[in-house]
């Protein structure tokens, strides 16, 4: 399999094994391609959220063909042209952040944080919850605020 000198030079070894890893859970028959649907489902694991439509124009943009499956080198040249819309990332992070801030204060406590997760069905003992508060807060005021949402999200793999 040859990678493309585009692919080498925006992504690094580490995270086209990681990609190979995630595209090999959807390529199921081991065909070495995805469909359109399986596509749509590794780049909502991959934490971007594409309607039908955008799967289907960005697969052509990359093939330049109206064949309705992919390759691994497909695969990366369009994960390398998702990433580079980077604001779309931003402003997904910015809107979860909105969302866990009940008390429009432009931070999350763990007040917040506790509801949030009983919102999302999520359990959480208030340790833990109180954990994830505390390794997020850089300013020491016992809460997240949206730019420490921001940059403890851009450390996860979802982003």
């Amino acid at each position: 399999m040859k990678i493309s000198s585009r692919v080498l030079e925006q992504l690094t070894p580490q995270e086209i094994r990681e990609l190979k890893m995630v595209f090999d859970v959807f390529d199921t028959n081991s065909s070495g391609t995805v469909d359109a649907q399986k596509l749509r489902r590794a780049f909502r694991v991959l934490g971007f959220k594409m309607s039908k439509e955008d799967v289907r124009e960005m697969m052509f943009n990359v093939t330049k063909k109206a064949k309705g499956e992919i390759d691994f080198n497909e695969f990366l040249e369009m994960v390398i042209e998702r990433q580079g819309d980077s604001r779309d990332i931003y402003e997904e992070i910015k809107q979860g952040f909105k969302m866990m801030d009940y008390d429009d204060t432009g931070k999350i406590t763990v007040s917040n944080l506790k509801q949030a997760c009983k919102d999302a069905g999520i359990r959480f003992t208030d340790r833990e919850i109180h954990e994830m508060v505390e390794e997020a807060d850089m300013n020491g005021d016992n809460a997240v605020d949206e730019e420490e949402f921001i940059n403890i999200m851009l450390k996860t793999n979802l982003f």
